[in-house]
């Protein structure tokens, strides 16, 4: 009776099954944690064993480079030296002890210096006597003496690479050994293996096995019957589970040092790993148990249930195909309400700022024509300033419409209107909110358009602004000035393909195309507009079809030209922004050109005043304070003829005319500096040759000239510039720089003059001629003469010492090329 009815057939075989499975996947389970722990560990081993492996390599290859480069210190080498040549010499043998008791200092806790026959020279400390070690190679051993040495022998060579004695060093490793009885963090059972490979000849690997009670030193063989033995002669690294020496199953990594002859292994015992395991597995036997007698019990209620709910599943099955119908329509509407929130996105997505508007309203056409309820008959229209933007299809009988305003800032600027032929119906409500989202969109994108157009019309003028403050800090020549003004300023203005301006400035004209003659005629013919006037309107016309603009340049309160601005179209400007922006510019260019005109000022007074001084030390002081020489030179000759005895006042005389005599020598040589008659007479290169040998004379130092390729200078002002800073420069260099030895070079090619002045001197430190705060008037005159040549000076440090001021500029039509017979 038990197996006729059928919920308990199902529960029994049912049960049946349930054990197996629970079975089988208990023992799958242990079987794969225990290969993940066995894996994980591993991974972890193979992790500290690399950190060791790299500490213990690193260790002992620092500690071999430091007794290597201990036998090849210069002071012990020659003290050993000197002990083979004379093994008395006891000044060597004091010297090589000195240097052998401070090794300890060095890091080494002893050290023994024998000679080339063995005999002991100099000892510092202990060597360890302990016979556990590691041999690395013949001369190097790894010692273990509650605490890892590193002992190692080096021959001392001298000179000629001959063997003159031995160095034999041991060094402590309290790093390595630290890590390497530092086994509690990786378990009980866990050990931690180096072993040397086997000398020639021989099977034994001498190893130190670090335990949790300590270590040990062993002999081992390889064992052919057991797989791993923890011996990697003949494999660099890995990780493997296996047995021990001691015939116990471990987990092990092992890796192969080649470089100092180690073999390290790190290993853990099984049982250690998986006594955690083990212990929990009856836990859970009995757990396992109670849950399969459980899920029998289970199983026969829900088969009893199952049988109940199969009468209530037929009922519900037809509840649920009501259901469905009902889902099926709700799932139409939701499918055209995502349609519409793609739309929405899409077309969000795609209206970026870069783009313009009729891209953005064929973006909004396509993606909202999939969105309608019927999109194979639905046309779009959008409106928008005037301009109309429709999509491809445009049925006759549309005539069904959604319409909605496109208002920017409060007006309205155009419409979006759908269209649906007559026999196709609207989702009236849905639809037009969709249609109204989108004009809602549309007028804040171009808002926000209006607002960057705006901005980055205002950048590009702070832009041209700065970069024309800049460069009027770096141009020398008007001409550079005004084209970097042409470069800078046409790309800011509203129209720069049709832009053109023009610069009129002391009767000088500049444009930024090359016009014609009658083009620039019209051009200046145009009136002069007061930029002030309340009734002023920049939109002026050339022969009706050219607008026009222009602002004054003003130096010193004075009007000495314009700045013209005009479209070769009649395009109207953008006011009042282009208006003030040449505004702006006229004033830097007044400023620019009354600073110039101020160097130029200053300039000229400092030559004036050098003239008026030259002429008189050379007309008036110079011809007093000779008459006075001359007056001293007959006193004493009348002393001398009257007077017998009187030998003082005779001395004294002529004592007054040497010194009147030197004084009239001196304020000549100061008139030839401050009036260069030279220059006027003979030309440039006449002048700073004078120049140079008079330097030589006075202060008693070595001063050239040498000059290469130069072309007579018919400028004056030209000549005189480039006189006055060879001549500043050569005092800087003399009473600054305290120079003994200065060379004048001037030189050219067929479209560059450079001049360059060194000295051997102290030189300046720091010095920037083209900062504000440059300390010395003469600098800054010195810059200013460089400016009317147009030219780029420099004070440069020389590598070798000194200072050389270059000078740099063109040649221009003052310089006569056809005469260079004095080249040198």
């Amino acid at each position: 009776m038990f197996f006729t009815r059928d919920d308990r057939k199902i529960s029994i075989i049912g049960g049946l099954l349930l054990l197996g499975l629970t079975l089988t996947t208990g023992i799958t389970v242990y079987t794969a944690m225990r290969q993940e722990i066995e894996s994980v560990l591993g991974r972890g081993l193979a992790v500290a064993l690399q950190g060791k492996s790299f500490l213990l390599e690193s260790q002992i290859e620092k500690a071999l480079a430091d007794a290597r480069a201990l036998s090849l210190r210069p002071f012990i080498v020659q003290s050993m030296q000197q002990l083979a040549v004379e093994p008395g010499n006891l000044n060597a043998l004091h010297d090589l002890m000195r240097n052998v008791n401070s090794l300890p200092e060095a890091g080494f806790s002893a050290a023994i210096v024998r000679d080339i026959r063995g005999k002991t020279l100099s000892q510092v400390g202990e060597l360890s006597k302990n016979k556990e070690a590691l041999r690395l190679n013949k001369d190097t051993l790894l010692m273990w003496d509650k605490q890892f040495f590193l002992h190692t022998t080096n021959d001392v060579l001298d000179q000629d690479k001959q063997r003159i004695g031995s160095i034999t060093t041991q060094v402590k490793l309290p790093q390595l050994t630290s890590r390497f009885i530092g086994l509690r963090s990786i378990g009980e059972t866990g050990e931690f293996v180096l072993c040397a490979k086997p000398e020639e000849g021989k099977y034994e690997m001498a190893c130190l096995i670090s335990q949790i009670n300590g270590v040990q030193f062993k002999h081992l063989l390889p064992n052919e019957s057991a797989p791993s033995k923890f011996l990697t002669i003949y494999r660099k690294s890995g990780v493997a589970a296996t047995k021990d020496y001691r015939q116990v199953p471990v987990i092990e990594t092992f890796a192969s040092l080649d470089s100092i002859g180690l073999n390290m292994i790190l290993k853990l015992d099984e049982e250690e790993l998986f006594k955690p395991v083990t212990e929990k597995l009856q836990d859970i036997s009995i757990y396992l148990a109670a849950l399969i007698i459980a899920e029998i019990l289970l199983l026969n209620w829900f088969v009893r249930k199952l049988i109940k709910s199969e009468k209530e599943a037929r009922k519900a099955k037809e509840t649920a195909e009501q259901f469905s119908i009902e889902l099926s329509r709700k799932e139409s509407e939701l499918r055209e309400r995502l349609k519409e929130i793609t739309c929405l996105y899409e077309i969000r997505r795609s209206i970026g700022l870069e783009l313009s508007v009729e891209a953005v309203c064929q973006n909004i056409i396509k993606f909202l024509i999939p969105a309608m309820q019927h999109p194979e008959h639905t046309s779009i229209t959008i409106e928008l300033d005037g301009k109309r933007i429709s999509s491809s299809l445009q049925a006759e009988d549309s005539t069904h419409e959604l319409a909605s305003d496109i208002c920017i800032n409060g007006e309205n600027h155009g419409q979006l209107s759908v269209y649906y032929p007559e026999n196709r119906p609207f989702l009236v409500i849905e639809e037009q909110r969709l249609i109204n989202a989108i004009t809602s969109d549309l007028a804040l994108w171009l808002e926000r358009k209006q607002v960057d157009e705006l901005l980055h019309a205002r950048l590009k003028e702070i832009t041209c602004l700065y970069e024309i403050r800049r460069s009027m800090g770096t141009e020398l020549s008007l001409e550079d000035v005004c084209f970097s003004i042409f470069k800078y300023l046409i790309p800011a203005l509203q129209y720069p393909e049709i832009a053109t301006a023009i610069i009129d400035v002391n009767g000088k004209n500049f444009t930024s195309l090359n016009e014609d003659s009658n083009q620039i005629d019209q051009l200046h013919s145009i009136k002069k507009i007061d930029t002030n006037d309340s009734n002023f309107e920049p939109h002026h016309q050339i022969d009706g079809n050219k607008s026009a603009l222009q602002s004054k340049i003003c130096v010193n309160g004075k009007e000495c030209g314009h700045l013209i601005i005009f479209y070769s179209e009649n395009k109207p400007f953008r006011l009042p922004e282009e208006q003030k922006l040449v505004n702006a510019i006229a004033n830097d260019l007044g400023s620019w050109l009354e600073l110039r005109r101020l160097e130029q000022a200053l300039v000229s007074v400092a030559e004036e005043q050098a003239h008026t001084i030259g002429q008189e030390l050379h007309d008036n002081v110079g011809q007093q304070i000779a008459a006075i020489g001359y007056q001293a030179r007959v006193l004493e000759k009348k002393i001398s003829a009257s007077t017998i005895g009187n030998e003082n006042l005779t001395t004294l005389a002529a004592s007054i005319a040497s010194q009147t005599q030197t004084a009239v020598i001196h304020i000549k040589q100061l008139a030839q500096g401050l009036l260069p008659f030279e220059l006027e007479a003979n030309g440039l290169i006449q002048a700073l040759q004078t120049l140079a040998t008079r330097i030589s004379t006075t202060y008693n130092i070595d001063c050239n000239f040498s000059w290469n390729n130069i072309s007579i200078i018919n400028d004056n002002s030209v000549a005189l510039n480039l006189y006055r800073i060879t001549q500043e420069a050569v005092n800087n260099a003399i009473r600054h720089g305290k120079a003994q030895h200065i060379t004048i070079t001037l030189t050219s090619d067929e479209k560059t003059l450079r001049l360059s002045i060194c000295d051997d001197g102290c030189g300046f430190t720091g010095i920037d001629i083209n900062h504000p705060s440059t300390p010395g008037m003469g600098i800054k005159i010195m810059q200013y003469r460089a400016k009317q040549l147009g030219a780029k000076m420099e004070i440069l440090a020389r590598k070798e010492g000194g200072t050389e001021v270059r000078l740099k500029t063109q040649l221009t039509k003052n310089i006569d090329n056809e005469s260079k017979s004095n080249a040198r």
